[in-house]
């Protein structure tokens, strides 16, 4: 029984965890020292769902067996065999490539996110009928899309939250 296992790139999940981590200490420096009630409510609520985003990064995986596949997230799973889905497409903005596979239960996504993501989506091809995919698919794996940019924004986040800690640690 074959089964491979993708999960999101490091390349993006390490610098969502330094921002993370980086915006904690901010949070913490900002209710211990004299500041502005206003700010720390604005990073509390950023705070909040960048910790959810983290999470929900770390626990995303899918798995690709001889069976079918089996898409999980924080909290959730969603099991379907080849046979359930109905049809594969592509939605392209930009760099961000989403496959998305239309099953007899509703539909699943899976973004360019995922390491490996060309592989992901050939072997998803190579387990379902050839009149269920549509030539989108295949034109991603004969032409991979790369995406960086959502990696250099999340490392320009994390030079930005560190300058403001220096700031607020070493300027008064």
């Amino acid at each position: 029984m074959s089964k491979t296992t993708y999960r999101i790139r490091k390349s993006l999940l390490i610098p969502l965890a330094i921002d993370t981590f980086f915006l904690f200490v901010l949070l913490v420096i900002v209710f211990f020292t004299d500041t502005h009630p206003a700010e720390r409510i604005i990073l509390s609520i950023i705070f909040i769902p960048l910790a959810y985003s983290l999470l929900e990064t770390i626990f995303r995986k899918t798995t690709v067996e001889t069976k079918g596949i089996q898409i999980q997230k924080l909290l959730r799973r969603k099991v379907l065999d080849w046979n359930d889905i109905t049809n594969i497409d592509t939605i392209i903005l930009r760099k961000k490539v989403y496959l998305i596979l239309t099953t007899t239960k509703g539909f699943c996504t899976l973004s360019n996110s995922y390491g490996n993501f060309t592989n992901l989506t050939r072997e998803i091809i190579e387990h379902t009928d050839s009149d269920k995919v549509e030539k989108s698919v295949r034109d991603i794996v004969k032409q991979p899309v790369h995406k960086i940019w959502d990696v250099v924004g999340i490392w320009l986040a994390a030079f930005l939250l560190f300058f403001i800690i220096y700031m607020k640690l070493f300027v008064s």
